[in-house]
């Protein structure tokens, strides 16, 4: 048997957004793909957004509340550094 599991056939979604894409990114480098796309979704709700209407004007709010939600599974380092770089993007 091949391994085509359920795993294997799995279609990868990604967000539509370019700049919810940057986040994800950075997100992804410190906790993984999975937990990157579900902090995103989280956290865009918690500022009255959505991944794909995220916008360069949200991005401080957005990595106030992600650098919380990173230095509680992660460590603050860790969060203060993904907050850094997403505030960075906005320009």
């Amino acid at each position: 048997m091949g391994g085509n599991g359920p795993c294997a056939s799995r279609q990868e979604v990604g967000l539509a957004n370019p700049l919810a894409q940057q986040v994800e990114k950075i997100l992804a480098g410190a906790v993984g793909d999975f937990i990157a796309k579900a902090t995103i979704k989280k956290n865009c709700e918690l500022i009255g957004a959505t991944p794909d209407m995220l916008s360069p004007a949200q991005l401080p709010e957005l990595a106030n509340h992600i650098e919380k939600s990173v230095s509680f599974f992660s460590g603050k380092e860790t969060g203060t550094d993904v907050a850094e770089k997403i505030r960075n993007l906005a320009g």
